[in-house]
């Protein structure tokens, strides 16, 4: 067969073109894109509900694996898909307390006394409390 050209800028089109494999399934190819994706800290800090510099923070001390691209630090998507997984709901500690109804303070103090298991991601950052703690001491009535 013959090949043909339609204008100057498009590409001859011959049998054995034609015959080629189909490309990947569109969703496929996202999927492993998004697989080997590394996040800058600003998107990472968004999509965990946490200050910019709580993450710079963590990524300091180690807590938080990440990859050099130039000068650039970025966060591969299987570390932020590990930071993610378990719970999805973080609360603060404001937050904890509109929940239980007690002052911020008494929630500190909570955690202080060990009744209320929350945790730092960088040493000095915010506390966080998974929402299935909450729900337990809801359920349990500590504050009372």
């Amino acid at each position: 067969m013959e090949s043909r050209k339609c204008s100057p800028h498009s590409k001859s089109i011959n049998s054995a073109q034609a015959s080629q494999p189909a490309l990947p399934d569109r969703r496929e190819l996202i999927e492993d894109i998004m697989k080997n994706r590394l996040y800058a800290s600003k998107e990472v800090s968004t999509l965990l509900d946490i200050s910019y510099q709580s993450l710079r923070r963590a990524i300091a001390k180690g807590k938080i694996k990440t990859v050099r691209v130039g000068h650039f630090v970025r966060i591969p998507a299987e570390e932020v898909i590990r930071l993610m997984k378990g719970e999805t709901t973080l609360l603060n500690v404001q937050e904890a307390a509109a929940m239980l109804r007690v002052s911020t303070a008494t929630v500190r103090a909570l955690i202080k006394a060990g009744k209320i298991d929350a945790f730092r991601l960088a040493d000095e950052g915010p506390f966080r409390i998974r929402e299935s703690e909450m729900k337990r001491i809801a359920q349990e009535g500590i504050t009372k």
